[in-house]
Parts: C-alpha cells; sequence; structure tokens
C-alpha cells in the first residue's frame, strides 16, 4: 500500500535506545490499545444490521407477497455485493490509502442499512439495497485488516488481528439477539430495522476519527506489506495451482453451509415456535434471539478450529469439523416437531461447527498459495466462496418451495450435510498431495 511521503512520528523498532524509552513505548502502547478499540468498534456497529434483514424475514416474506426462493434471494444479495467488490476492493485497497476506502465503506454500509427499512418495497429494492450494503463490508473489513497489520506490524500482530477479525463475527452475531429483542419492543419491523441502522451510525464516529487523526498514520510496511506494483491485477493462474484450489473449494463449502444456516436456522426455529403454539410475531423474536446465541458460539468456535488444525494439521482439523457440522445438518431439519430442547441443544453444536473451520481455510490459503501471488489467491477465493455461498440459501429456498411441512425442512437442510460431504472429499484429496506438507508446519 502506498506509504506517506513525510517522516511518519511513530514509537522507535524495538530495541531503540536512550533515557525514556519503557515509558514512551508504555504510552505508544496505550494508543495503540486505544486505536484498536476504535477501529474494531467501528467494524462491530457498522455490522450489527447484519442479520436486520433474516430476523424481519417472515414479515417482509408475507408483505411483499415472496416465495422462499425470492426472500433467500434478497439475502444472497448482500453476498454476491461482497463476491462481486472483493475483486475490486481488496487490490484496491494495495493502491489507495486504506484508510479512505474502509471510511467510504462503513458510510456506504450505514446509508444502505438505513434506506432499507424505507425504500425496499420488493424482492429487487430490496436485493438492490443487500448489494450494496455487502460491497461496503468487504470496503470496511479486508482495508481494516491490513491496517490493523500494519498498526502492530512490530509486535501482537496476530492478537491484534485476532481482536478485530472477531469483533467483526459479534457484530454479525449480536445482531440477531439484539434485533429479536426489537422485535418484541417495537410494533412493526421496519421501525426494528431503522433503530439498527441508527446505532450503526456511531459506528461512523470512531472510524471519522481514525481517517482525520493525526497519530493515523505508522511505520513503514513490512516487506510482506510493500505496495503492489501500478499495474497490478487479479492474476487468475492462481487457479492452476491445484492444492490452493482444493483449499479454496473447502472455504468456498463452508461458506456456503454457513450462511444456509445463517438465514434458514433461524426460520426453522421460529416455524418449530408456531408449531408450538407462539403466534408469528412472538416466534420470530425468539427464533432470532435463540439463533444470535447458537451463531455466537462461532466466535470460541474459530479459534477453537485454529488451535486444532494447528495441533492436528490444516486438513484433518477441516475434515473433523465438517464432518460435526455435516451431521447436525442431516439431523436439524427433520426436528421440527421434536422437543424444542433437542433442536435447541443441537443449534448450539451447529453454531460453533459451522463456523470453526473459517479460520483453517484462510491460513492454508497463504501457506499454499503460489509465491507473490496471495492477494490475488485471497481475492479468487472470496470471489468464489461468496458467488456460491449467495446459491446455497436460494437452492434451499426453492425446496422448501417446492416440498412443504417437515419433509421440506428437513431436505433443505440436507443440502448442507450434502455439501459437507463433498468438503470433507476435498480435504482428503489435499491431505495426499505433496504440496501439504507446507501446512501447519508439516502437519497437512
Amino acid at each position: 500500500m502506498a506509504q506517506p511521503t513525510h517522516e511518519p512520528h511513530s514509537e522507535p523498532p524495538p530495541g531503540a535506545g536512550g533515557p525514556g524509552d519503557d515509558a514512551n513505548a508504555s504510552g505508544a502502547g496505550w494508543k495503540s490499545a486505544v486505536w484498536l478499540g476504535g477501529i474494531s468498534s467501528a467494524l462491530f456497529l457498522s455490522l450489527l444490521p447484519f442479520s436486520s434483514y433474516v430476523s424481519s424475514a417472515p414479515f417482509i416474506r408475507d408483505e411483499w407477497r415472496l416465495s422462499n426462493a425470492e426472500a433467500a434471494l434478497v439475502f444472497s444479495a448482500y453476498l454476491i455485493g461482497y463476491a462481486v467488490s472483493s475483486v475490486v476492493l481488496i487490490p484496491l485497497a494495495d493502491r489507495l490509502s486504506p484508510r479512505r476506502v474502509l471510511l467510504a465503506s462503513v458510510v456506504v454500509m450505514a446509508v444502505s442499512n438505513l434506506l432499507f427499512p424505507l425504500l425496499a418495497t420488493d424482492v429487487w429494492t430490496g436485493s438492490a439495497l443487500r448489494f450494496i450494503s455487502g460491497m461496503g463490508h468487504v470496503g470496511a473489513y479486508v482495508p481494516g485488516i491490513q491496517l490493523v497489520s500494519l498498526r502492530f506490524a512490530h509486535g501482537r500482530r496476530g492478537a491484534a488481528v485476532g481482536v478485530f477479525v472477531a469483533m467483526g463475527y459479534a457484530g454479525t452475531t449480536v445482531s440477531y439477539v439484539f434485533m429479536g429483542q426489537l422485535l418484541n419492543a417495537v410494533e412493526t419491523w421496519q421501525a426494528a430495522y431503522l433503530v439498527t441502522a441508527f446505532v450503526a451510525l456511531a459506528g461512523l464516529a470512531p472510524a471519522l476519527l481514525l481517517m482525520l487523526g493525526r497519530d493515523s498514520e505508522r511505520p513503514a510496511a513490512a516487506p510482506e506489506q510493500q505496495a503492489a506494483p501500478a499495474g497490478w491485477r487479479l492474476d487468475l493462474s492462481v487457479l492452476r495451482n491445484r492444492p490452493a484450489v482444493l483449499a479454496i473449494a473447502g472455504y468456498t463449502l463452508h461458506t456456503a453451509e454457513l450462511y444456509l444456516a445463517r438465514l434458514w436456522l433461524p426460520l426453522l426455529l421460529g416455524a418449530m415456535f408456531i408449531h408450538g403454539g407462539a403466534d408469528s410475531q412472538d416466534a420470530a423474536a425468539q427464533a432470532s434471539t435463540w439463533a444470535g446465541l447458537m451463531f455466537m458460539m462461532g466466535v470460541g468456535g474459530v479459534l477453537v478450529g485454529g488451535f486444532v488444525s494447528d495441533y492436528t494439521g490444516r486438513t484433518a482439523g477441516a475434515m473433523l469439523i465438517f464432518t460435526v457440522s455435516g451431521t447436525c445438518s442431516f439431523i436439524v431439519g427433520w426436528l421440527i416437531g421434536a422437543p424444542p430442547a433437542l433442536m435447541l441443544a443441537l443449534g448450539f453444536v451447529y453454531g460453533l461447527s459451522t463456523a470453526a473451520d473459517s479460520a483453517i481455510y484462510s491460513t492454508a490459503v497463504t501457506e499454499l498459495a503460489p509465491r507473490g501471488r496471495v492477494g490475488s489467491t485471497q481475492a479468487v477465493q472470496a470471489f468464489i466462496a461468496f458467488s456460491v455461498g449467495a446459491a446455497a440459501p436460494i437452492a434451499a429456498g426453492s425446496v422448501l418451495d417446492v416440498v412443504q411441512g417437515a419433509a421440506g425442512w428437513g431436505l433443505a437442510f440436507s443440502l448442507n450435510g450434502a455439501l459437507a460431504v463433498v468438503g470433507v472429499s476435498a480435504m482428503f484429496a489435499l491431505r495426499r498431495m505433496p504440496a501439504s506438507l507446507r501446512m501447519a508446519q508439516g502437519k497437512r
């Protein structure tokens, strides 16, 4: 990324001598911690409306007279926006100031979320606004990681990036609980949606301070973070690297599995509560709250998955997690008439396992990418994964449109089980390749 032309005012590198170094380092450390809290809070608040549509979907579907597939299309438009912008904004953040990209993207997300309950009236207007919001997500997330990585280039980089990523994941999952409580407190889904959008506007404040603050300029990047050439473009030759392609395939199947569950698990829980006698508004509120608590398990799940893959190997860890999530998928859809406690208990395992392998593939791609093409490999990974991830919820919605009742739910979630089976096969094929020894220090 482009470096500032002026002399950076940063803390001296570790080991620089001179009186007061410890005090200066301590002060710089506190400043960096506050800075990290600010940029992480900006991401958290900006993503708080992420699940507002899912929680509102039962009411929107009836009000707009949508089929299940059309309701899924509005949800997936966000993922399509993410996929499309990933091949533009990831390289753009390397060539422009990532702070500017982040600020612009936070504004885009805030405005599109605010306009959705005000202007969206059908599948097309709803999808357009969700598409724009998904584009903004990439522009806040990827440049944010770059900024955090640069700020902490001289130490604690992994922990700092982990905090930023965890706060992003927390924003998308707390969203369910927050919206569930609002649906109980207000009369319409539009009012609840607006509240989450206005709260997200608060995310502009820390982002703006980071943008304008003098202390935001940091030391020159480490060699691996140096600016890309001016003519940088997406290099599709990475698709000829079979080990990297298999890692991308694993991430793609994980993403499809995750977002099918993100949309349809809350709606399955709502159907279960209605089956038990709850009215539609109470069922939607309960379902959103419970789903949010289940998906929050993924925050810890990502950390557990990364630890497991370091200990057992990338492919072994991924196959184990796919097996757990796939088993849950084959079971959960058939439990609509079972005791609620059974589905709720399984839901917590499901929420953990559908997210736990995320870091495994992201790490594996960096280990397997062709030399000098990590950026292109990551962009291709994001584009393919979120394009396929957008199709999975629509496919499940189409199943529910064709097959009614409990059988429809069972078959829709069995699609996720099938994705997990393919994922295990892809990881097994990667494990047999000599290149897999480059992962996890030879543990495959």
